[in-house]
């Protein structure tokens, strides 16, 4: 047995190699759901995370970047027909801004209104 230090994961030595490529491709189905879940619930950013972080935990991979991880999680959502389903972004912090911002001019106009 071997505990990798990075992710904490342990990979058994004595796994039969038919086996091993059967659980992996099912592990990279589940990877592909739950990322596709995320971003259906969370947002785009949370999938990507997700794919990117579990997908450099798979034994044996050689690690994808974030920009491979983008565009695979693009890639399985425009096959499935979900990139309009994605949750978009909040925008509560602009409107709070632009508030903000109003409040503060109509300081302004008050004060110079007062003298």
């Amino acid at each position: 047995m071997v505990i990798c230090h990075h992710c904490q994961r342990v990979i058994s030595e004595d796994t039969p190699a038919g086996k091993s490529g059967k659980d992996v491709n099912a592990t990279v189905k589940a990877i592909n759901e739950r990322s596709i879940q995320l971003c259906l619930n969370s947002g785009k950013i949370h999938g990507i995370k997700h794919y990117h972080t579990e997908m450099n935990k798979l034994p044996g991979s050689t690690g994808t970047d974030l920009m491979q991880a983008k565009t695979a999680v693009e890639e399985l959502l425009q096959a499935r027909g979900l990139t309009n389903a994605v949750k978009k972004p909040n925008r509560n912090g602009c409107v709070i801004t632009l508030i903000v911002i109003l409040l503060v001019i109509a300081s302004i106009v008050y004060f110079y209104s007062q003298r």
